[in-house]
Formats: C-alpha cells, structure tokens, sequence
C-alpha cells in the first residue's frame, strides 16, 4: 500500500482571497479612499471599484502602479494575483472531483 505524504504546498485552500481585499485593508490602514488611489494610479474610479471587489485582475502595468503608489513590489502583487489564480482552479478542480466521486461512490 502506497500511501503519499501530503506537503503544505499539496494543500488545497478552502478559499483564496484576491488582491483587491487586501488593497482594501491597506487603504483602511492608510486611511485613505478609493477614488484617491484610482486618482494616484491613473484609473477610473469603477475600475478601482471592480478590482477591490475581485472583479478586474491586477496586471502587470498596475503592479508597477500599485508599486509606485503604495510602496509595494510589483512583484508581491504579481505573486499574488497568479496564487490566486492558482488556487481558485485548485479548488474548483477539487469540487469536481468531490462531485465525481459523490456520483461514483
């Protein structure tokens, strides 16, 4: 019987946080609102609205805004928008796979 030891880095999150909650918390932390940062960054203010709700993706372009601005690599937000990424698919793979073995088993 092989049983396969399971890594931290094998886990699967129960949910995944996008880069926009945690510009939220930091412009809490700044005590500093939205529109200020879209102004800062050079964006509209739904656009800085949908990133903050997860809805638009950080880029590469606002990274290095964000980089600018906020006093963060670029290369901390590019990482987390990509474990995002990552994450969301791992989960929803797993839930398929939950569902597959539900009807099987």
């Amino acid at each position: 019987m092989s049983s396969k030891r399971k890594l931290a880095n094998d886990l699967i999150p129960g949910s995944v946080m996008h880069p926009g909650e945690l510009i939220r918390n930091e412009l809490d932390a700044r005590e500093m609102k939205q529109v200020e940062l879209a102004k800062e960054l050079g964006i509209a203010k739904n656009v800085m609205s949908e990133i903050i709700s997860g809805k638009r993706n950080i880029t590469p372009e606002l990274a290095i805004r964000l980089e600018d601005a906020l006093g963060i690599k670029a290369e901390f937000w590019m990482k987390f928008q990509v474990t995002y990424e990552i994450d969301k698919i791992r989960i929803r793979n797993r839930k398929t796979v939950e569902k597959a073995n539900a009807m099987t088993g």
